[in-house]
């Protein structure tokens, strides 16, 4: 297993940044759309978990461009009233964060659009979401996660808030457990 820090919070595991071509990767929210930008479509499959492929193409800029002003004024307050939206409580003390690091961050958010590097994957793609996501709430997923033959089937918690992975690991376990081993080596 490969790990991924995209570095806006001090003290985790330290990641990798790079990972093998045949791999099963996980994203969850803008991890996914890094993935995406950034993984010139090196999987063998992928698990999008609350991803987007663009998030300024359902969400104002101003929004986003508001969460940056409020980096600049109180890192802190600014992200655990984020962190509150998103259905948990403050995990990471205000000295541990990357502020800098948040705001490119944010400007990934304001500026990406992968829809069309989406499109043109040659994998299995897994997409699990929240019936009670705040960030990316189930109309914005079910936008994302369409197929021009079809919807992509979306498997979705009644709850879990933008951190399923937090608040329902072994149901994200399970899905994306099943998920693996239903790919053909």
């Amino acid at each position: 297993m490969t790990f991924v820090d995209l570095g806006f919070i001090a003290g985790g595991p330290k990641g990798a940044s790079d990972w093998p071509d045949d791999s099963i990767a996980v994203g969850h929210s803008l991890g996914l759309l890094w993935l995406l930008e950034q993984g010139r479509g090196r999987f063998r499959a992928l698990v999008s978990i609350q991803g987007f492929d663009c998030f300024s193409c359902h969400v104002p800029l101003a929004r986003v461009a508001s969460m940056g002003r409020g980096l600049a004024r109180d890192a802190g307050a600014t992200l655990a009233a984020f962190w509150h939206a998103c259905g948990t409580s403050d995990f990471a003390p205000t000295e541990a964060l990357n502020v800098a690091r948040l705001d490119e961050g944010l400007d990934w958010l304001m500026r990406w659009d992968a829809r069309d590097t989406k499109a043109r994957l040659a994998c299995p793609v897994l997409a699990l979401a929240a019936g009670d996501d705040a960030i990316v709430p189930p109309a914005m997923t079910e936008a994302i996660w369409q197929h021009a033959g079809g919807a992509l089937s979306v498997i979705w918690s009644l709850d879990g808030g933008h951190v399923l992975p937090l608040r329902r690991p072994d149901w994200c376990a399970r899905h994306v457990l099943e998920f693996a081993h239903a790919i053909q080596p």
